[in-house]
């Protein structure tokens, strides 16, 4: 303590040096020999409190949205907005997986708290397309035309658009729309099967079948906005079915062809007899 006292007593220009080194040495001497530094009692793991960021519970839901793990997607993303309850976009993939398993309310609600956080084209379209669901056509259609007015190119706004115009019966505004679509995004199996559907309502059964054609050539697997909704296939037979068109018969197989060649031998024996 002799030297301490010493270092204070110089000048009042030194002291804080002096005063640093004087902790120090108590520091030091207070602290045992082994003991392990503050950081190595630091955790990282998820378990001892260390949570997943926003963006990575996002890039899991965006994977889940791709497969169509649907429940996977609802619990994956209630998990994170557990823990970021203002996240959008958590919001609106949990209102996309909502949508795709029939809960359209649900999802509406939802997005109605995601849209005044983050007003991006994809949460109106999102919205649009569960009150589209719901039969909601007029709310459908403002959500449309919001998505189309902060985003041009957007091309969901103007397929959301083009389906709901065409839910209303305005096949030619529905045309439109959809043509629009495609320019933004020809290989879309989805648009072709809408423009399919428009033409039909139009009464151009060829301009139908060749648009539905086209979409199962692409896709006819695509994902559907909402469950329940007829595939392309399905409608692609009502059009044919209304316009007339029967269905071609499948060309016999090699098989079957002596069983034919057969029974028509016979018939021309037989026919021969009774002259």
């Amino acid at each position: 303590m002799c030297i301490l006292s010493k270092l204070f007593s110089k000048k009042a220009i030194f002291r804080p040096l002096f005063i640093y080194l004087a902790v120090s040495i108590l520091v030091c001497m207070c602290v045992p020999a082994g003991a392990a530094p503050i950081t190595a009692t630091i955790s990282t793991s998820p378990a001892d409190g260390q949570y997943k960021t926003a963006g990575e519970y996002e890039q899991e839901g965006m994977a889940l949205m791709a497969g169509r793990d649907w429940s996977g997607l609802v619990a994956l993303t209630s998990e994170g907005l557990d823990i970021y309850p203002d996240e959008a976009e958590l919001m609106c993939l949990k209102a996309y997986a909502l949508r795709k398993t029939g809960h359209y309310q649900e999802a509406v609600d939802l997005l109605n708290v995601a849209i005044p956080l983050d007003p991006r084209p994809a949460r109106f379209a999102n919205r649009g397309y569960a009150l589209l669901a719901m039969g909601k056509t007029d709310e459908a259609l403002a959500d449309a035309d919001q998505a189309i007015l902060l985003n041009t190119s957007y091309s969901s706004g103007h397929g959301l658009k083009a389906e709901t115009l065409l839910a209303m019966g305005n096949f030619t505004g529905a045309l439109q729309e959809t043509e629009a679509a495609l320019a933004l995004d020809p290989g879309a199996a989805h648009y072709w099967h809408v423009k399919g559907k428009v033409l039909a309502g139009l009464g151009d059964c060829p301009g139908a079948i060749s648009s539905l054609e086209h979409s199962i050539s692409l896709n006819n697997e695509y994902d559907l906005p909402w469950p329940g909704l007829p595939n392309a296939t399905v409608d692609l037979a009502q059009v044919k079915s209304t316009c007339g068109i029967p269905e071609a018969s499948p060309a016999p197989t090699q098989a079957a062809l002596p069983v034919m060649l057969t029974i028509a031998a016979a018939g021309i024996v037989l026919g021969m007899k009774r002259t």
